[in-house]
């Protein structure tokens, strides 16, 4: 393999600690630039980083390869910005969960008590916590089931009226039958957020998670003057940045408009692994987390691209760690974004680990499941 490691090169951020002192193995955990270098010079990703935390100190943080795809622009760096897409759902969960500890929610409560358009005989049972778990049975992502065509058609022409045209149709399932991946179930999420803060959910977001955190570098939209910073995989990404799209009948951003970068995803991450709080800004209440991140789904079926799962866990916005044969811990909570972006917490060994994969591919399993195993191995 050595052959392919020329002319890569290699960017480390500032570390608090080497691995040894939050016990992990340092020669493990360099395998990783290796590993990456590998996939890069086989085109199957563009670029990679990582930053590694145990016991509240980063003991790990690189990256290497193109910052854009398509355009000659430098490389990624440590603190890039990048898209973070279905990771965003995070930040989602975490605003209903704040609105629940103001006693403005409840976990239960039906969606209609608040979006007037559920208050039909189809949509009436449906509740927060079927939103927040993928078991609503409303519209299920476009390729969820590897379907040849698109069904996200109702924004093709416009989006006033976005909810009722989302609620159109047949529910895939009964309400809490299924997990089916929504994303439009955490627009309307977002909306319900909205709703009941009464201010735009992206606003919401930023005052009381992001703001608060000194997430300095977390955007829904990115300064034009940090514009050159952000990782596309293609030019189109950075078009998009022009738009400044304030058009008030679209869906809010909160099933995946947030840019990021690996530290302040990192500090997010610390701040549920600290039980809610970082550095002195209490986020949500200890028991609050405990009732995001736990396990609530039992025994339910999902398709999930391909896999006929026959138990899902999930927690409530995040995926869980189930299975015995994966390396993370079992309870680890996680989210992954398109393009891609891995987020995973694992109180258990309390580690937090966020990475950047972008591909043109949308599934290249090395640069996901490899890269766990090769973190989550360096243990001792």
């Amino acid at each position: 393999m050595s052959n392919l490691l020329i002319n890569l090169r290699i960017t480390e951020g500032e570390l608090d600690v080497e691995p040894e002192a939050v016990e992990m193995n340092a020669g493990q955990l360099n395998k990783l630039v290796s590993h990456f270098h590998y996939l890069i010079k086989l085109d199957k990703i563009q670029a990679a980083s990582y930053l590694v935390a145990r016991h509240g100190k980063i003991a790990a943080w690189k990256s290497m390869g193109r910052l854009h795809g398509t355009i000659d622009k430098g490389d990624l760096q440590p603190d890039s910005i990048r898209k973070i897409s279905s990771i965003t759902k995070a930040f989602t969960s975490v605003s209903i969960m704040k609105l629940i500890e103001d006693g403005q929610l409840y976990i239960d409560q039906p969606v209609s008590t608040i979006l007037e358009e559920f208050n039909t005989p189809v949509h009436k049972d449906i509740t927060l916590f079927h939103l927040l778990t993928h078991t609503s049975g409303i519209l299920p992502v476009t390729g969820y089931y590897n379907e040849p065509y698109p069904r996200e058609w109702w924004g093709v022409n416009g989006m006033e009226n976005w909810i009722r045209k989302v609620l159109q149709g047949p529910l895939i399932c009964q309400p809490g039958d299924a997990y089916n991946y929504s994303s439009a179930g955490f627009a309307l999420l977002g909306e319900i957020v909205s709703r009941v803060s009464g201010i735009k959910y992206e606003d919401y977001v930023l005052a009381n998670i992001i703001h608060p955190l000194g997430m300095t570098r977390t955007f829904f939209d990115v300064p034009e003057h940090l514009r050159s910073e952000v990782c596309s995989v293609e030019a189109s990404d950075i078009e998009r940045l022009s738009v400044q799209d304030d058009n008030s009948l679209n869906p809010p951003r909160s099933d995946g408009g947030l840019y990021s970068t690996l530290y302040d995803m990192w500090r997010f991450g610390q701040m549920l692994l600290n039980g809610g709080s970082f550095e002195g800004e209490r986020i949500l209440g200890r028991k609050s987390v405990d009732l995001l991140t736990r396990r609530h789904l039992f025994n339910i079926p999902a398709y999930h691209w391909g896999g006929q799962i026959k138990d899902k866990g999930h927690a409530l916005g995040f995926d869980l760690a189930i299975n015995h044969l994966a390396y993370e811990s079992v309870g680890t909570y996680q989210l992954e974004g398109a393009g891609r972006s891995g987020f995973f917490v694992d109180p258990v060994e309390n580690l937090i680990v966020v990475f950047f994969v972008p591909s043109t591919s949308s599934w290249v399993p090395e640069s996901v499941l490899g890269t766990k195993q090769i973190i989550w191995s360096s243990l001792l």
